[in-house]
Parts: C-alpha cells; sequence; structure tokens
C-alpha cells in the first residue's frame, strides 16, 4: 500500500497537535483516578468535539477533512492512551 500525501493544512496540524495534549490530560485525570473506560471515551469524544469546535469558530481556514488524518484523531488517541501528557495528568492524581 501506499501514502498519500495531499497538501498540508499547516495550520489544522498546529492547532489539532495543540489542542490534543488538554485532551490527554483530561484522560489521564480519569486513568489517575481510577475510573473506567467508559469515562476515559466518553472524555475523549468529548474533547475531539470542543477541538474542532474551538477550531471552527477560531481558525475557520482549518480544512474539516485534517481531523480526520493522522495528525488528527489518530494523535488524540495515540497521545491519550500513551503520550507523555497522558502520563505526567495520572501521576498527578
Amino acid at each position: 500500500s501506499n501514502l498519500e500525501v495531499r497538501d498540508v493544512d499547516v495550520a489544522g496540524v498546529q492547532i489539532y497537535g495543540s489542542l490534543k495534549n488538554i485532551v490527554a490530560l483530561a484522560a489521564g485525570f480519569v486513568d489517575g483516578l481510577g475510573l473506567d473506560s467508559n469515562t476515559k471515551a466518553a472524555i475523549i469524544r468529548m474533547g475531539v468535539e470542543e477541538m474542532r469546535r474551538f477550531t471552527k469558530v477560531f481558525y475557520p481556514e482549518v480544512l474539516r477533512s485534517t481531523m480526520w488524518d493522522s495528525c488528527g484523531i489518530a494523535d488524540v488517541l495515540t497521545t491519550c492512551y500513551g503520550g507523555r501528557n497522558r502520563r505526567v495528568a495520572e501521576r498527578f492524581v
């Protein structure tokens, strides 16, 4: 299989790359509090929705499709399950 590289939405990559860390902190707090996986999934879903809303209001030029690229949803999930920000928040609790 070949990797497809499209025009890069620089603003979208940057904003999603920043906002996903906030969602990961919330996921880490859930883990640190010993809450269940349904709670973590709900936090991630709400976080992704807030990322979309924030971006739509403050960065309307960002392409909606960027959220569904590797730099969007895949990066959010990876960070929320194993990233540094998640681990720090888990230990903070």
